[in-house]
């Protein structure tokens, strides 16, 4: 009876040790790429720094300019809320994930 309990055990850890492999490797294949991604969105707010510079000395004399700043602005505003969203909600789910694995392993 021992050894039926052994293999059994022996079974579960194997499938639990896949599943962490699968799931280790795919937040890998995100981290990867959300770095990749992270470093174009870098280049694209240096490409919109320098447009703004030039957007702001023209906004002095030109209302078009100034409107479209002023939205600009506003759109800016919405993203920055949206990324604060985003970052309290992947801390709850990191903290779910290893409530769970800690619940899985005994821990």
């Amino acid at each position: 009876m021992a050894g039926v309990a052994g293999l059994l055990t022996s079974a579960l850890v194997k499938i639990m040790g896949d599943k962490l492999g699968s799931t280790i490797g795919q937040q890998a294949n995100l981290v990867w790429n959300f770095s990749r991604d992270l470093e174009d969105m870098k280049d694209t707010l240096e490409s919109m720094a320098a447009v703004l510079k030039v957007a702001e000395r023209r906004s002095i004399r030109e209302d078009s300019v100034r409107l479209w700043l002023k939205r600009l602005k506003n759109a800016a505003l919405d993203i920055s809320d949206m990324l604060d969203e985003f970052e309290v909600s992947s801390k709850l789910t990191h903290g779910k994930v290893r409530s769970e694995l800690c619940t899985m392993l005994y821990i």
